[in-house]
């Protein structure tokens, strides 16, 4: 009998791929600024969590997980040169604070705590992306994140050991992004209300 965790993490997979090709394609075009500290701290984490589900039986729905620490990693690697560069104390602080908690999580053998202490980080990271969206809301795109919670919610759905372990972390990233997409178009929409001379961008 197939299946379906199988085709979820497929597509769950396939939903993450399309969102970080055109997040990449804008940043190769110079449209958005993605902010360094973020997607590094991103994708560490997502090697850290595809060792956690993997470990609990998450299956195919830690496929995603795998998949996506490649392609942030090789976006913080892009935003280096073409992302934000106007880095404050406080995003400092969050990426400093983020590399211990991955410090805390190494130490840590029971894999449920390390997966909290990694939602806790993850929430950590996603600020320095956050302050710089809420300030310029129109160097960021909405695109991958709109993407990101397609492909969380059908990762813990493909999940074939549904357990705290295995579905706390998606979950909160899944959160976590809703919030930033509504901050994001409030702002933009804040902005246009003010005449600002920005152009939307998807």
């Amino acid at each position: 009998m197939y299946d379906y965790h199988v085709l979820l993490g497929i597509l769950a997979i396939i939903a993450g791929l399309v969102g970080e090709v055109l997040y990449i394609k804008d940043i190769v075009r110079g449209t958005i600024k993605p902010h360094p500290f973020s997607w590094f701290g991103w994708g560490i984490l997502d090697v850290i969590i595809l060792s956690a589900q993997t470990v609990r039986g998450g299956g195919a729905g830690a496929w995603v997980m795998g998949v996506a620490a490649v392609v942030n990693i090789g976006i913080a690697i892009a935003s280096l040169r073409r992302g934000e560069k106007r880095i404050t104390q406080s995003d400092w602080i969050c990426f400093i604070g983020a590399l211990l908690g991955i410090g805390l999580w190494i130490v840590t053998d029971d894999p449920f705590w390390a997966v909290i202490v990694a939602a806790v980080v993850n929430c950590v990271a996603f600020i320095p992306t956050f302050r710089k969206s809420f300030v310029r809301p129109f160097e960021e795109s909405l695109t991958i994140f709109v993407f990101d919670i397609i492909k969380f919610g059908l990762s813990i759905v493909a999940l074939q050991a549904l357990n705290p372990t295995t579905a706390l972390f998606p979950a909160v990233s899944a959160i976590s992004n809703i919030v930033f997409v509504a901050m994001v178009l409030f702002r933009r929409r804040q902005l246009a209300k003010r005449g600002r001379g920005d152009t939307p961008r998807q």
